[in-house]
């Protein structure tokens, strides 16, 4: 797949099916609207793994609150790992998400 924003979908979709198939129950997140949508797959996060999401990945996670549900970002971008997002889309010293978002559970 190359890095076409229909490739992009497909891959984050390829993931989200990958960890449904593996038992997850991840969460797809649309950020901005119509060509300029980028679809990122989050996974839901317990405190109590926190520490060691943290060990697995050498620094802390990213893990944005919704409510009363905590999700974890899995970017799928080269130079991003799980728990990171790039500024341009999340920034929460700046207020937050930089366009609308939708956030629903994969099927």
């Amino acid at each position: 797949m190359g890095e076409a924003s229909g490739d992009q979908q497909a891959r984050a979709e390829l993931l989200a099916k990958l960890l449904v198939a593996s038992g997850e129950r991840p969460y797809l997140l649309k950020h901005g609207e119509g060509k300029t949508t980028y679809q990122l797959i989050m996974v839901p996060m317990k405190d109590e793994e926190l520490p060691e999401w943290t060990k697995t990945l050498g620094s802390t996670p990213l893990v944005i609150p919704f409510g009363p549900l905590k999700l974890m970002p899995l970017p799928l971008e080269k130079n991003l790992k799980a728990g990171s997002l790039e500024k341009r889309l999340y920034d929460p010293a700046a207020g937050g998400w930089s366009a609308t978002i939708a956030v629903m559970r994969f099927k």
